[in-house]
């Protein structure tokens, strides 16, 4: 591994006093070092050590990409273009100057092959990171573009202040500030660069991964044990080189995976015909048997949780709030399946687990009803977007939406599929607010709040505030208007029904004149 003139200068100010009058360079590409013999020519990104008596007169000349450590007075050609020269003050043993400087090279260079290798290793990144810890003393964490996180150094793990690092809480809370338009720019440097301290706490160096050019992960390192030196920036950028490699190998590994539970459970979505015993084959793989009772989410998603790829974090806090479930991506909106046998709980214990989350995350939900076993799996799909459809549509100030709440105006939305309201609803209804409207009366409204009292004459005039004669007067004038027979069950279901479509429809939907 190549080394700095930034490593060298800080790793050996410890045993030497050394002098130099160029500023010191983080890029990685010194080699090896070696004595120099007089008359040699120096070759660039190598290290050169030189005692003063073993040179003629004449200055010498270090190339720009070279370093020369100068023992005793030695004249060097000192111009912008020239090499770094350190001059050590002290009477120095040239032997354990380079000593120390072939520690330093086997130092690195071990760390070096030991990334190598675990880069060709199933599941090293984790590993990669631990290593790295020693040459650091910092944690680093590797999210995903959408802030899942892929691995973290374990450090985290034994250190309870740093535990916020790879908490789903607090990175959720400080996601969206990724998310403004001023960080939107981080998503695209090339190279090492800080991420403010006022959003995780802790200053940051970080370096993105970039997938065909796309933003795809990035490879975080926070100031939360040690002050960073100078040259961490360029190790961070060694140590990424090989986290990229470690990820294309596992991408790899998991597109030949074969299924996940996601993917049974949108496959089935999307063709609902599969074969009963092959399904519940596939199911029982990951513990989900057919007697199991189970639910469905229906998340919707917001389009910029969508452009920037949150989705798949989304899932993933769900699913650790929601022990035995199952999140994913499907029709534009977040789908999650819950195991309720496993989980040990009913559907609103689930919830419970998750409905901060969705209010302070801005989601909105429809639920289905449980169900038991796989043969329905679509359809109770479709209760949770029905319900969150309709839902919104009806009472959008909510974050919740059960199907069980909103079946009937579904029922009769879907009623409402080949004829217009006014032609399905009562004709004799119809008739009634009409005549309120040319005459000012109010009988269509006495009416609906009759029937909505079950036929109670005497709680409806409380609830109109007159008296229960004047009620009754009203009422026979209705019956002249409309014969209406409530006492029939069939009447007094299509009258309510009428109201409610009424309701749905509110003032511009319905005409208040029947068409003859």
């Amino acid at each position: 591994m190549k080394l700095s003139t930034s490593i060298l200068a800080h790793k050996l100010k410890s045993k030497f006093t050394l002098q130099n009058k160029k500023a010191l360079s983080n890029e990685l590409h010194l080699e090896r070092v070696l004595f120099y013999c007089d008359g040699d020519e120096m070759q660039n990104h190598k290290i050169y050590i030189c005692v003063q008596g073993q040179v003629s007169g004449q200055d010498l000349i270090v190339p720009e990409e070279a370093v020369l450590f100068c023992i005793g007075k030695i004249r060097t050609r000192n111009t912008g273009k020239n090499g770094q020269v350190f001059q050590l003050v002290d009477d120095t043993s040239p032997f354990l100057l380079f000593n120390e400087i072939q520690r330093l090279f086997d130092y690195y260079g071990q760390w070096d092959e030991r990334l190598y290798e675990l880069a060709h290793q199933e599941g090293s990144i984790q590993e990669m990171l631990d290593e790295s810890f020693r040459v650091f003393h910092n944690p680093v964490i590797v999210n995903s573009a959408d802030y899942f996180v892929i691995a973290y150094s374990s450090v985290i793990d034994t250190r309870a202040e740093l535990s916020g690092l790879v908490d789903p809480d607090a990175i959720f809370e400080y996601s969206s500030e990724y998310q403004n338009s001023r960080q939107q720019s981080l998503m695209k440097k090339k190279g090492t660069y800080f991420f403010p301290d006022y959003i995780t706490g802790a200053r940051s160096l970080c370096v993105n991964i970039f997938e065909h050019d796309r933003f795809a992960y990035r490879v975080t390192m926070p100031e939360s044990l040690s002050r960073f030196e100078a040259y961490d920036g360029a190790l961070l950028e060694h140590l990424t080189d090989y986290i990229k490699m470690a990820l294309s190998k596992q991408l790899t590994l998991q597109t030949d995976m074969g299924y996940r539970l996601d993917r049974i459970l949108s496959d089935i979505l999307l063709n609902p015909e599969q074969d009963r015993a092959v399904t519940e084959q596939w199911f029982s793989e990951f513990g989900w048997l057919p007697e199991h009772r189970y639910f469905c989410i229906n998340l919707k998603v917001a389009a910029l949780d969508l452009e920037n790829l949150t989705v798949r974090f989304i899932c993933s806090h769900i699913e650790n709030m929601l022990g035995h479930s199952c999140a994913f991506q499907y029709e534009n909106n977040i789908t999650i399946f819950v195991n309720l046998t496993r989980f040990g709980g009913g559907i609103e214990d689930a919830m419970d687990k998750i409905v901060y989350f969705l209010r302070d995350s801005f989601l909105k939900a429809g639920i289905s009803n449980a169900f038991t076993g796989f043969a329905g799996i679509h359809c109770y799909y479709r209760q949770a977007a029905v319900a969150l459809e309709v839902g919104n549509r009806r009472a959008p100030f909510r974050w919740i939406h059960r199907f069980d709440e909103i079946a009937l105006d579904y029922l009769l939305e879907q009623s409402r599929g080949e004829l217009p309201g006014e032609l399905v609803c009562s004709r004799k209804i119809l008739e009634l607010l009409h005549f309120d409207k040319i005459h000012h009366t109010d009988y269509y409204h006495t009416l609906k709040l009759y029937v909505r009292n079950h036929l109670n004459a005497v709680q409806t005039a409380k609830q109109l505030y007159i008296h229960r004669s004047t009620f009754l007067y009203r009422m026979e004038k209705i019956k002249e208007l409309i014969d209406l027979n409530l006492d029939d069950y069939d009447t007094l279901l299509y009258v309510m029904i009428t109201f409610r479509m009424m309701e749905l429809e509110g003032t511009g939907g319905i005409k208040e004149k029947p068409q003859a």
